[in-house]
């Protein structure tokens, strides 16, 4: 008690006390009458939402990096789908930008799977490219299939995880293959 601002001494009594709070600002609870009689305890929350907001931020920062790194790897994926359809075009047809339109010559260079390889991709992946004849022949009307592979590393600072990005496309040839080679001799890796 710092001071009495009043005192009498008669019938009805009356002290009235004029009080600091002795804590001056820390965490201990204090409890106060009001004039109706209830009392109420007033307590100091405001470094308890600092805490809880100290505890739950790596949690949404894991979140919110995992979506921004799935997104990545989505676009990857869209990228060489992207590549892989246009590859089994330039397949289906037996022609592809940089080389010769004179019927039947071998492309040396570039190949069509060095081409596709060379596409440009988001984040500058380079796929393995794959040309392949699931049917075995290569006659007009049977299939085609490019297909395209790349490792993808989430958080690749991290390393948290490594998946293998997989993207094909299957067509049927229009005409004769006779400018690219299939097989083991179309990956380029």
């Amino acid at each position: 008690m710092r001071g009495v601002t009043e005192a009498g001494l008669g019938k009805r009594q009356e002290i009235q006390v004029k009080t600091e709070r002795a804590d001056k600002g820390s965490m201990v609870s204090m409890v106060r009458e009001s004039p109706s009689g209830e009392v109420r305890r007033l307590e100091r929350e405001s470094g308890q939402a600092l805490v809880e907001f100290a505890l739950l931020l790596p949690l949404f920062m894991m979140i919110v990096v995992g979506i921004i790194q799935f997104g990545v790897g989505l676009n990857y994926w869209l990228d060489m789908q992207r590549i892989a359809n246009q590859g089994a075009r330039w397949a289906v047809v037996n022609k592809f930008p940089g080389c010769s339109s004179a019927p039947d010559t071998q492309c040396s260079t570039p190949t069509l799977q060095g081409y596709l390889a060379s596409e440009p991709v988001s984040g500058g992946l380079k796929p393995c490219v794959t040309i392949a004849f699931p049917v075995t022949t290569k006659n007009v009307g049977d299939p085609v299939k490019v297909e395209l592979t790349n490792p993808f590393t989430f958080l690749p600072y991290v390393r948290l995880g490594k998946i293998t990005l997989s993207a094909n496309a299957t067509m049927r040839l229009e005409q004769k293959p006779g400018r690219y080679s299939d097989g083991l001799g179309g990956t380029t890796c």
